[in-house]
Parts: C-alpha cells; sequence; structure tokens
C-alpha cells in the first residue's frame, strides 16, 4: 500500500519534508514555558563566564557571537548572550532569545531594576551620553565607592591616535552618575 502512495517520488519528498518539519518545530510550541528574572545563582554563573571572556584573547567583532574560548570575536550583546547561554548548562532554564541586540534586551528580555537593586551578572544598559538610545550592553560586578565596575566588549580609540586601545572584553568602570549609564536590569529567561 505504502508502494502506491510514495509511487509519486515528489509526494515521497513531500511527506519526508513534512515529517521533518513536524520534528524540527520549536519545542516551546510544545510546552508552555513561563518567563522570570533569571535566579541570581544564574547571573553570578554568567559573570564568571564574562570573567573568563576577560582573562581570553578576544577582539570586538559587530554581531559577533563566538562561542569558543580562544581567538574570540565577539560583540557587546553576544558577550551576555553567550555567557547567559553557558550559565544555563544543565539547568530547567532557556534563553528567551538566542541572538538580541542590546536595545532589544533592554526593551524585551529583562526587567528594569534600580542602580540599589544590582547583583553581580545583572545587566548595564548603555548608550552615548547625548542620546536616550540603548546601544550597548555590559555585565555588572559590583558598586564600590561611587564607581559601577562591569565587563563588556567594545572598541575604542581612547587616545584620538587611531587605535583603538580597548579590543574585545575587558574589564571597565564608571563612575555611577555617568550619562552613559541609560537602565540597569535583570535578564529574563524561560523554565
Amino acid at each position: 500500500m505504502l508502494y502506491f502512495i510514495f509511487k509519486n517520488k515528489l509526494t515521497l519528498v513531500l511527506f519526508v519534508f513534512g515529517l521533518l518539519f513536524m520534528s524540527c518545530q520549536n519545542p516551546q510550541n510544545n510546552y508552555e514555558y513561563t518567563e522570570i528574572d533569571a535566579p541570581e545563582e544564574i547571573a553570578e554563573r554568567a559573570y564568571r563566564f564574562a570573567e573568563l571572556y576577560a582573562e581570553s584573547e578576544t577582539e570586538y567583532d559587530l554581531g559577533g557571537q563566538d562561542p569558543a574560548r580562544t581567538a574570540i570575536k565577539i560583540d557587546c550583546s553576544g558577550l551576555i548572550i553567550m555567557c547567559y547561554k553557558y550559565a544555563l548548562v544543565d539547568t530547567k532554564y532557556i534563553l528567551l532569545q538566542s541572538d538580541m541586540t542590546a536595545n532589544y534586551m533592554y526593551k524585551n528580555a529583562s526587567t528594569i531594576i534600580t542602580r540599589a537593586d544590582l547583583k553581580k551578572g545583572n545587566l548595564l544598559f548603555m548608550g552615548e551620553e547625548t542620546s536616550d538610545t540603548v546601544s550597548h550592553i555590559a555585565i555588572f560586578e559590583k558598586e564600590e565607592n561611587g564607581i559601577i565596575y562591569f565587563i563588556d566588549s567594545t572598541q575604542k580609540d581612547i587616545n584620538g591616535d587611531g587605535i583603538n586601545d580597548i579590543n574585545g572584553v575587558t574589564r571597565r568602570k564608571y563612575n555611577n552618575n555617568d550619562k552613559r549609564f541609560k537602565a540597569f536590569g535583570k535578564m529574563r529567561v524561560m523554565y
């Protein structure tokens, strides 16, 4: 009987394609997920992965999300995503999206909190001093003596000589009232 159904090769190809499509659908469609703030221990794990990136050779690469820990080319949002992906391994949690910009995370994948509520691994949403737009993201380490310490991936020519003094994942700090800070947040995850 199957011979007659699949006698036509096109019918067989369409049938196999249909089976593959149904089996490869996103599992989120088959299970009801709940969206929550990432638990503190997940945020702390994400921060520890950011430390590993900061200790590795990295280069800033717009759109970069290289998962390797050597010869890494990664941008600011890619750093956050990869750190949280690693932090979520062997847990019941998953990221809302696997590729997001800093502004998307700000608007759609975080819970905005006050500076006083920041904990290690939370998100720092940043941008140009003269704009309200979020265009950069970093992972929070600590606030001490009016200084916010963080890890991010960026490319900057600090002294104006045309050479990037900062290129890749580094530990940095700004005064807590720096106008580049636009908001603070907790990563949202699903479980």
